[in-house]
């Protein structure tokens, strides 16, 4: 059992790395379990994050329990697909995907439109 979790774990890292080579505008991606622990998380390379560790971690939890909040009305207005929030240094996409959210930071200046692309390319790769 402990084995097939470290594939799993070692799964979950390559997928951060995956989905940072989708774009250069991704700065991070982390992946936590429904409790907003984190399982895996990637910085790209040579930036620094914008979060404490604490603050980080408190973000991750917040995320986490939106969705787990969200899941209790999901029949009346169908699953959530993504969370998207705009902040004035950074703008963070979420989404829960198999009882996991993933958690991705990207740069301000992405086409808006590169999004809805890029939602599409994290889903392929989180299939597994």
């Amino acid at each position: 059992m402990a084995e097939n979790l470290s594939k799993l774990n070692a799964q979950y890292k390559t997928n951060c790395k995956k989905i940072l080579e989708l774009s250069s505008k991704i700065r991070y991606v982390g992946v936590t379990n429904k409790f907003g622990r984190t399982i895996a998380g990637q910085l790209r390379i040579g930036l620094t994050p914008f979060l404490k560790t604490e603050e980080m971690r408190n973000e991750l939890f917040v995320h986490s329990m939106i969705y787990n909040i969200r899941k209790n009305y999901e029949k009346s207005i169908g699953e959530t697909e993504f969370i998207f929030i705009s902040n004035k240094k950074v703008d963070i996409i979420s989404f829960y995907i198999d009882e996991l959210v993933y958690y991705i930071t990207i740069d301000k200046n992405i086409d808006k439109n590169e999004l809805y692309s890029l939602n599409q390319q994290i889903r392929a790769i989180t299939k597994f």
